[in-house]
């Protein structure tokens, strides 16, 4: 049977909410249609044409139209498995514009899978469509349903230990050990296969595992590599994340001056930025410049980048402003009352990294307070590598 036809058939039928006698009326037995739509029967073409007829559907398999697609389709799988997003755009508009023919087409299990895998986030398709895919396409079939070990062993190249890497990141709030080997994999597997911008991703959220252990050693001798990768590729915006994750590292573990350096000279500070600049300035007895900081973030931009929304944004400052106008903080249950809300939000709705980095205050809180219980939990949870002093 001409691949992927019976698929086309359920789906308008269904569509059109016609039953399988309404269809298959005056052409063929209704277990004969029941067949061919689930790939189990190999019909004539005059029986395909005449269901297609049907539906009103013409059916695209002419030399010219299948050469177009399958160049669209070679270079946009190239582009998902590549990790060039700067790519996905051009290649969702190609897509659209030839949708309703590849739709009808012995293309379209293919061109609806890289449709998913081009959206972000990336959506499975109907796994009616699975018997249609070969063991490289199931795999990127997996990988899109979060199914990442079923992936890695049906399709273990480096964009499948990339995108597993980065889901045990997401999730390794007290290990990251799965998710720097997965990465690890994901990098040495893209230097075989060339590809450069899953090398680069790799080398980011492991410096990433590494920023959220402050485990300043490793941490930079990924952003190292990840830096050199961002440069070559152009990538602006990720030698950003990095500057500001190596920053908010080093303020996160009291070295504020290394911080200051970077937050004190942003041309465009976010709000995020200020929080961080007046840590910084907090840290190191600038008061009026911590305030002037934080005086600024009602106007400041927000930063699409993260989830962190006004609100969040704005209790975070508080935070800071609370201590640089109260000595005593620390004997003021209303402070403690806030912070402990803010370190929660951190932890239930945003990455790891945003609750580390009050963890010190969060501590000191304990600390003063006499929670040493509570205090060495919250160690067990966040098992961090400080770095020796200095």
């Amino acid at each position: 049977m001409i691949a992927g036809v019976g698929a086309l058939i359920r789906r308008e039928r269904l569509a059109r909410d016609w039953s399988l006698k309404g269809l298959s009326h005056g052409i063929c037995a209704v277990s004969y249609l029941s067949k061919i739509e689930r790939g189990e029967a190999d019909p004539s073409p005059e029986v395909v044409g005449a269901l297609l007829e049907r539906l009103g559907l013409a059916w695209h398999d002419d030399a010219a139209f299948l050469s177009r697609a399958h160049d669209l389709l070679d270079r946009g799988y190239d582009a998902v498995l590549s990790y060039d997003e700067a790519a996905f755009p051009a290649l969702r508009e190609e897509l659209a514009e030839l949708a309703a023919s590849l739709e009808a087409s012995p293309l379209m299990a293919q061109a609806t899978l890289l449709a998913g895998l081009l959206d972000k986030p990336i959506r499975p398709v109907d796994p009616e469509l699975e018997a249609l895919f070969d063991a490289r396409l199931l795999g990127l079939q997996r990988l899109a349903q979060g199914r990442y070990d079923d992936a890695l062993r049906l399709n273990p190249c480096a964009y499948a230990y990339l995108l597993a890497g980065a889901n045990a990141y997401e999730s390794g709030e007290k290990n990251y050990a799965p998710a720097i080997d997965l990465l690890r994999r994901a990098y040495e597997q893209a230097a075989r296969e060339g590809r450069a911008h899953v090398m680069l991703s790799a080398k980011v959220c492991l410096g990433n595992c590494y920023c959220n252990q402050l485990d300043f050693e490793n941490m930079e001798a990924e952003y190292r590599v990840a830096t050199r990768l961002a440069s070559t590729l152009g990538q602006k915006d990720l030698l950003r994340t990095i500057s500001y994750n190596t920053a908010s590292a080093h303020a996160e573990c009291g070295r504020f001056d290394r911080a200051y350096a970077f937050f004190s000279t942003l041309d465009d500070p976010s709000a995020l930025d200020l929080h961080k600049l007046a840590v910084c300035c907090e840290g190191l007895g600038r008061r009026d410049e911590a305030l002037a900081a934080l005086d600024r973030v009602p106007g400041a931009r927000r930063e699409v980048r993260t989830e962190v929304g006004g609100d969040l944004a704005g209790e975070f400052c508080d935070l800071v402003r609370f201590r640089l106008e109260h000595p005593d903080y620390l004997r003021c249950p209303e402070y403690g009352q806030a912070l402990l809300a803010v370190f929660a939000r951190c932890r239930a709705e945003l990455p790891i990294g945003f609750a580390a980095f009050h963890l010190p205050w969060i501590l000191e809180w304990y600390t003063a307070n006499r929670q040493y219980r509570a205090a060495f939990e919250l160690t067990r949870d966040f098992p961090l590598k400080l770095p020796a002093a200095g």
